[in-house]
C-alpha cells in the first residue's frame, strides 16, 4: 500500500511549480562532562519521533530536514546518564546548535533535563531575517498574513520590500510559491489559523531562490497530528459603520446634493446672490436652477422631455437615490481541523490538516458590489511512507469577488478605502462614479494551487527532495446585469426607467447632466494563466563544517491572456489584448553553508535560463505595418525570427561572524533576476476602432536585474533584547518602460517595452526586539531609505527630426529623480499578565492571561512641489505633506475550560480616532489650488513669484502650516486687522483653511472595532 501511494504521488511530477527549502537542521557535539572527550556513537533523538542521528568520530551529529517548530532533544549512550534539552526551536533554513555534556552513570543515574533557550543573536544567519512562530503572531491586532509582514523593518504596505514592489517578492507556502503570473503579484490570502511559522527575509537570499528580487516570505502551515485531532477557530465581526469621517456623499448638505436641494438656490441657481462666492466654490455649480432646467426643456423642439421645476427636482432625487452608506458589517471566519486519517496507519501514518477562511469587507461607498469577498480552502496531507521517506501533498482553492478597479481590462479589485478615494480625486465624472453603480464592472478571480513534495533521507547526513506544484488564476470581468430600459416608474408624473442602476452601453444623461451610460464597465477579462514547476534538490552534510546543496528546476507557464476595454458607442481609444504563449525558464544552483567556530559563510552560484518561446517581429520602428491601414496583415508584411534564449549567472554570498559572545556582524551580496510580466513578453495591442497598433512588447529584452548589498550588526542586550542595525544598497537595472514611436505622417504611433529604467535604493534599518520575559514583550523598528530613479534614452522618438529636436530640448524624460528620504517606523508593545495571576474563581484566574497589544505606525509625509499652481525652474519638492501616525490595540482575555483554550478579544483600529487628511477629497484642480493657497506656509517656502495672497488685505500671511493640516469649525477668512486674540484662535483652529469639497473622501481612517473570539481544542 505504501508503495502504491508513493507511485501515485510521483506520477504527478509532470505537473509542477517552484519549491523552496522549508526545513531546518539540528547539529552539535556530544562530550564527556568530566573529561571533555568527544563521544563516538552517542544517539541523539528528537523525542516523540523516529528522527535522530549518531555522533561520528569527532562527537559531531547532525539531523537534517527537521520541520520548523519546538522539540525536545535527547542524547544517550551506554555508560552515561541520558540528557534532554527541552523546547529547542528549529527555524526555516537555519541551524540550531545543541551541545551535550553527558555524565557517567557512575555519578549520575537520573535523566538530566535542560530547558533550552533560543539564542537572541542567531549566528548562523547572514541576512536580515525575522522568524515568527504562531505564539508570536496570534496576539497581534491583525488576522491577515499581509498585516504581519507589513510590520517588519523595510516593509511598506502592499508588500513593498526595500523599495521593490510586491511583484518582486516570493510568497512561499510549504515550499510552493504562490504567485499570480498574470501580473506577478503574490497570493497571500491563506488561512491564518493554519499558520505554524513565518520567516520574512528582506535581503541576502541564497542561490536556491530564483525569480525574486526584493523579498522572500516563507510560511509553514500546521501538520495534522499522528494520534490526536485538533480544531481551531478565529472569528471577527465589525458592526456596520462608516469608513470615513463626516457626511455621506448623498447627504443633503454634501457637495453633489446641496445645490439641488437647498431652497435658497435650488430654483433659481447657485449664482442668484443667496450664496456668497466662498459658498458657491464649495459645491457643484448649478447655474440654472430647476426653473432654468424646466424652461430649457420647454423651449426645445422635443415635447417628450418637458418637465416642470418640481418634476425636475423629483427626477433628480430618483436618479440620486443610491444609498452611499454602508449597510452590512465586515467579518472574518477562519477555521482549521487536522489529525490522523482514519485507517491511515497503514499508509505511513497518513494525516491531514484542512482550513477554510472567508472574509467580507464593505467598500468605502457601495460600487457595483457592496464590498470585496474572499474565501480560501486548503488541505495538506502528510505521510511517512518508510524510514526516512516522507510525502506531503497540498491543495488550495480560492475565489475573490469584488469590483474591478479600472476600465482598461487590467487585473485589479478595489479593496481599501484609499484605493477608492484615489479614483475620486480630481478626475472627470466623479458624480457618476459615486451614484451610478455600474461605472466599474464586477470581477471574479479564481485561484487554484496543487503541490507535493517527496523527501528521502538516505543517510543521517544526506537527503534529496523532489517537488512539484501548480498555480493558476482565472479571471472573469464583465458588466453586471443590463439596465431595464422600460419606463415604468412614475416620478412626479414622468415615467422613467431604472437609471442609473443597471449597465447601459447607450447614452444616458441625468436631469442635472450626470452621465448614466457610455464609458461604464468597459473592462473585459477572461484571462487564464497557469504555472507548472518541477524541482529536485540534494543536500548533504559533507563534514562538521560544510553543508552542501544543489538543485535544478524547470518552470513552464501557460499564458492565455484575453482582456479588453470595450465601449460600443464610443470605440475610439479602446483596445483589446489577446495572446497565448508558453515561456519556459529553468534554474540550476549550487551552494555551500560553511560553519566554523561560530562563523558562517553561505556561498552559492545560480544559473537561470529563460526561453520566452516563439517567434517575434523584425521591423523598423516606423514601419507602416503598424498603421491602421496595414496592421491586420502584420504577420505577412513583417519577417519573424525565433526569440532569443537567455542564460544568466547570479553569484550569491553571505557571511556572518561573531564579534563577541553577544554580537555578530554580517554581510551579503547577490545578483537577482526575474521574469517580467506577460505583457512585456508577447503583447500586441490594437485599437478597437481602427486596428492601429498601440502597444508592442519585446520578448528579447534582458531580464530585469537587481544587485543588492547588505551590512548588518546584531547585539544581545541583557539576554532579553536584540538590537539589529542594517544598511543596504540595491541597484535595479534593465527594468521595462514604455517608449513611444511616432512616424512622420503620424499614422504609426505606438509604445514599445524597452529595458531603459533604473533605480537606486539605499537605506538603513534599526530594530529592537524583546520576545521573552514576563509582563512586557514587543519590538520597535525604524527604516530610513532614499531612492533615485531615471531612464536611459528618451521616452518618445519622432521620425520627424525637427519634432525630435524640439522634444529633446524640452523633455525631462531622461532626468534623474533625485533622492528623497522616506522614513517610517513600526512598534508593537504587548503587556500581559501571567496565566495564574490574581484571585481565582473556580478554575479561572480573573486577572490572569489578560493581554494588551499595541501596534503603532508612523510614516513621514511625502514631498511635493508648490509654487502657486504653476511651475518655476529650479523649485521642486519644496513642501512636505503631514506625517501619518496610527495606534491600534487588541485587548484579550484567555481561558482554559475543560481542555478548550478560549480567547475573547477586541481589535480597535485608530484607538484615539485621529483624523488624517488624505489628498483624495479634491473635486478638481481649482479645489486643490484653493486649499493650498489658503495655507499659511512658512516664510522659507513662499516666494512672491508664486503670485497669490491669503488675507482680506491682499497680503501673504506666513505661518507654520503644512499640506495635510485641516480646519476645525467654520471657515473664517483671514483678516489681518483682527485683534491678536482673535487671530490666535483662528491659528489654533486653522479657521482660514479652505478644505477639500469632498470631505467623505478626505478623512478615511475613523476608529473601527472588531469583536472576536478564538478557540482551540485537541481531542
Amino acid at each position: 500500500m505504501r508503495r502504491l501511494l508513493l507511485i501515485s504521488i510521483l506520477a504527478l511530477h509532470i505537473f509542477s511549480i517552484h519549491i523552496f527549502a522549508q526545513s531546518g537542521k539540528i547539529s552539535g557535539l556530544v562530550k564527556d562532562a568530566s573529561t571533555g572527550e568527544e563521544l563516538i556513537g552517542a544517539n541523539v533523538l528528537i523525542e516523540g519521533t523516529t528522527i535522530g542521528a549518531a555522533t561520528n568520530v569527532s562527537g559531531f551529529f547532525v539531523i537534517l530536514n527537521v520541520k520548523p517548530g519546538t522539540y525536545n532533544l535527547k542524547a544517550s549512550m551506554v555508560g552515561y546518564a541520558p540528557s534532554v534539552y527541552k523546547d529547542i526551536r528549529v527555524n526555516i533554513d537555519q541551524t540550531t546548535e545543541v551541545n551535550f555534556n553527558l555524565t557517567s552513570n557512575t555519578f549520575q543515574t537520573d535523566e538530566v533535563v535542560v530547558i533550552a533557550t533560543t539564542p537572541i543573536v542567531q549566528k548562523d544567519v547572514s541576512s536580515s531575517r525575522v522568524n515568527l512562530n504562531v505564539d508570536e503572531i496570534e496576539n497581534l491586532p491583525t488576522t491577515s498574513i499581509s498585516g504581519v509582514i507589513g510590520l517588519q523593518a523595510g516593509v511598506r504596505s502592499g508588500l513593498e520590500i526595500r523599495g521593490g514592489a510586491a511583484d518582486q517578492t516570493a510568497f512561499v507556502v510549504n515550499g510552493a510559491t504562490l504567485r499570480d503570473e498574470r501580473d506577478n503579484s503574490p497570493f497571500t490570502g491563506i488561512s491564518y489559523s493554519a499558520i505554524d511559522q513565518i520567516q520574512i527575509q528582506t535581503g541576502g537570499f541564497n542561490a536556491e531562490y530564483g525569480n525574486v528580487r526584493s523579498g522572500v516570505v516563507n510560511v509553514v502551515t500546521k501538520e495534522g497530528g499522528r494520534d490526536k485531532y485538533s480544531f481551531s477557530l478565529i472569528a471577527r465581526y465589525s458592526p456596520t459603520s462608516a469608513k470615513h469621517f463626516g457626511m455621506s456623499p448623498n447627504d443633503p448638505n454634501s457637495y453633489w446634493i446641496k445645490p439641488y436641494l437647498d431652497p435658497a438656490v435650488m430654483w433659481t441657481g447657485t449664482n442668484n446672490g443667496n450664496w456668497d462666492a466662498y459658498t458657491q466654490n464649495q459645491y457643484a455649480p448649478f447655474i440654472d436652477g430647476w426653473i432654468g432646467v424646466s424652461q430649457k426643456s420647454l423651449s426645445d423642439d422635443d415635447p417628450t422631455n418637458d418637465v416642470t421645476p418640481e418634476q425636475a427636482y423629483e427626477i433628480f432625487l430618483w436618479q440620486h437615490r443610491k444609498v452611499t452608506e454602508i449597510e452590512n458589517p465586515d467579518y472574518e471566519i477562519d477555521a482549521s481541523f487536522g489529525g490522523p486519517v482514519p485507517g491511515g496507519s497503514e499508509l505511513g501514518n497518513l494525516r491531514f490538516f484542512g482550513s477554510y477562511r472567508q472574509t467580507e469587507s464593505m467598500y468605502l461607498i457601495p460600487l457595483q458590489t457592496d464590498g470585496v469577498k474572499d474565501w480560501v480552502g486548503q488541505l495538506k496531507l502528510t505521510s511517512d511512507i518508510g524510514e526516512g521517506k516522507k510525502i506531503m501533498v497540498q491543495g488550495l482553492l480560492s475565489q475573490v469577488n469584488g469590483t474591478n478597479n479600472n476600465n482598461a481590462g487590467n487585473p485589479g479589485i478595489f479593496r481599501s478605502p484609499e484605493s477608492i478615494g484615489d479614483v475620486m480625486n480630481r478626475v472627470s465624472y466623479i458624480d457618476a462614479r459615486i451614484f451610478a453603480p455600474d461605472y466599474w464592472a464586477p470581477s471574479t478571480i479564481d485561484y487554484t494551487s496543487f503541490s507535493g513534495k517527496f523527501t528521502n533521507v538516505m543517510t543521517p547526513t544526506s537527503l534529496y527532495e523532489i517537488s512539484f506544484s501548480t498555480f493558476s488564476s482565472d479571471y472573469s470581468t464583465n458588466p453586471g446585469r443590463v439596465r431595464d430600459s422600460v419606463t415604468k416608474y412614475n416620478i412626479g408624473g414622468i415615467f422613467l426607467d431604472e437609471a442609473p442602476f443597471g449597465f447601459a452601453e447607450y447614452p444616458s444623461t441625468g436631469i442635472n447632466g450626470m452621465r448614466m451610460g457610455v464609458g461604464f464597465s468597459n473592462s473585459r477579462d477572461s484571462s487564464v494563466v497557469s504555472v507548472y514547476n518541477l524541482k529536485a534538490d540534494y543536500q548533504t552534510q559533507i563534514d562538521q563544517f560544510n553543508n552542501f546543496k544543489a538543485g535544478i528546476e524547470i518552470n513552464y507557464t501557460d499564458n492565455r491572456v484575453n482582456y479588453a476595454s470595450v465601449d460600443v458607442f464610443l470605440p475610439s481609444g479602446r483596445s483589446r489584448s489577446v495572446w497565448s504563449n508558453f515561456p519556459i525558464r529553468a534554474g540550476l544552483y549550487i551552494q555551500d553553508k560553511i560553519e566554523f567556530e561560530g562563523m558562517i559563510a553561505n556561498i552559492g552560484l545560480r544559473m537561470d535560463y529563460s526561453d520566452p518561446q516563439g517567434d517575434w517581429y523584425i521591423y523598423d520602428p516606423y514601419d507602416k505595418a503598424f498603421s491602421s491601414k496595414y496592421s491586420l496583415g502584420l504577420d505577412t508584411l513583417l519577417t519573424k525570427a525565433t526569440v532569443e534564449k537567455q542564460v544568466d549567472f547570479s553569484p550569491r554570498i553571505g557571511i556572518s561572524f561573531p564579534i563577541t559572545v553577544n554580537s555578530k556582524l554580517y554581510f551579503n551580496y547577490g545578483h537577482f533576476r526575474q521574469l517580467p510580466t506577460p505583457e512585456n513578453l508577447f503583447l500586441l495591442r490594437r485599437f478597437s476602432d481602427n486596428n492601429a497598433v498601440t502597444r508592442l512588447a519585446e520578448p528579447n529584452n534582458p531580464l530585469p536585474k537587481t544587485v543588492a548589498y547588505e551590512l548588518g550588526y546584531e547585539h544581545n542586550l541583557f539576554d532579553e533584547l536584540l538590537v539589529r542595525v542594517a544598511g543596504y544598497y540595491k541597484d535595479l537595472s534593465l527594468q521595462p518602460r514604455q517608449v513611444t514611436y511616432v512616424s512622420r505622417d503620424n499614422t504609426v504611433n505606438y509604445t514599445r517595452s524597452e529595458p531603459d529604467n533604473y533605480r537606486d535604493v539605499r537605506g538603513f534599518e534599526l530594530t529592537l526586539t524583546k520576545n521573552r520575559g514576563d509582563w512586557v514583550q514587543g519590538f520597535l523598528n525604524y527604516t530610513y531609505d532614499v531612492r533615485s530613479t531615471g531612464n536611459f534614452g528618451w521616452g518618445t522618438y519622432y521620425e520627424n527630426q525637427s519634432l525630435q529636436r524640439n522634444y529633446e530640448a524640452t523633455s525631462t524624460d531622461n532626468f534623474q529623480v533625485k533622492p528623497i528620504p522616506q522614513p517610517f517606523a513600526n512598534a508593537n508593545i504587548e503587556i500581559f499578565t501571567p496565566a495564574d495571576y490574581g484571585p481565582q474563581l473556580g478554575s479561572i484566574y480573573l486577572l490572569g492571561d489578560w493581554r494588551f497589544s499595541f501596534i503603532g505606525q508612523w510614516t513621514s509625509g511625502y514631498y511635493l512641489t508648490w509654487v502657486g499652481g504653476g511651475s518655476i525652474p529650479g523649485i521642486t519638492n519644496n513642501v512636505q505633506w503631514n506625517e501619518y501616525w496610527n495606534l491600534d490595540l487588541r485587548v484579550s482575555k484567555s481561558f482554559n475550560i475543560m481542555g478548550v483554550n478560549l480567547q475573547l478579544f477586541a481589535d480597535i483600529s485608530n484607538l484615539f480616532n485621529y483624523k488624517y487628511m488624505t489628498q483624495y477629497g479634491f473635486v478638481d484642480a481649482n479645489d486643490y489650488l484653493a486649499y493650498m493657497k489658503s495655507l499659511h506656509l512658512p516664510e522659507d517656502v513662499y516666494d512672491s513669484k508664486f503670485g497669490y495672497t491669503n488675507s482680506l488685505q491682499g497680503r501673504y500671511i506666513a505661518g507654520d502650516d503644512r499640506p495635510g493640516d485641516y480646519r476645525n469649525g467654520a471657515y473664517i477668512p483671514w483678516d489681518d486687522d483682527a485683534p491678536e486674540s482673535q487671530k490666535e484662535e483662528w491659528r489654533k483652529n486653522k479657521s482660514y483653511i479652505d478644505m477639500p469639497n469632498q470631505e467623505f473622501f478626505t478623512f478615511l481612517n475613523p476608529r473601527d472595532i472588531y469583536w472576536g473570539l478564538k478557540f482551540t481544542v485537541d481531542f
